[in-house]
């Protein structure tokens, strides 16, 4: 099972070393976990709130977090339940595919660092069993 559910630092780093001002077109697949998965230190953590499924903590995250992506200019472009992999590994059991579009490459650093979208993210990490992100050229 693959849990990385944010970037590394290899990851992070060629982020910050390609253009701020360029347009970016970001490609997501999600599985989400059968029940949400709140860790510890999240004040949903072994509360009746913590009781949902994956879907429906993605469901808080999405609410909480796009507003601050809208008010960055982004936007979900096209989201899409997954029918299945064609090419590729079979175990691989992505239940959503989404388009999202930023103006800039800075905007979505910006969205990164806000107070409100990663008080948000325990939301997403609760939500996913895995996540795989590939930037675009926008």
């Amino acid at each position: 099972m693959d849990m990385h559910l944010t970037p590394s630092e290899a990851q992070l780093s060629k982020l910050m070393s390609l253009p701020l001002e360029a347009p970016l077109a970001v490609l997501n697949l999600f599985e989400f976990n059968e029940r949400a998965n709140y860790q510890r230190d999240d004040p949903e953590y072994g509360t009746a709130v913590a009781e949902i499924s994956g879907e429906d903590a993605y469901q808080k995250y999405g609410a909480l977090a796009g507003k601050v992506i809208q008010d960055l200019g982004g936007r979900v472009v096209f989201s899409t339940a997954a029918d299945q992999v064609l090419i590729g590994h079979e175990d691989a059991n992505w239940h959503v595919a989404a388009i999202m579009y930023f103006p800039s490459r800075g905007a979505f650093m910006q969205m990164m660092t806000d107070p409100e979208f990663q008080k948000a993210s325990r939301h997403r990490k609760a939500a996913l069993k895995r996540h795989y992100m590939m930037h675009l050229n926008g």
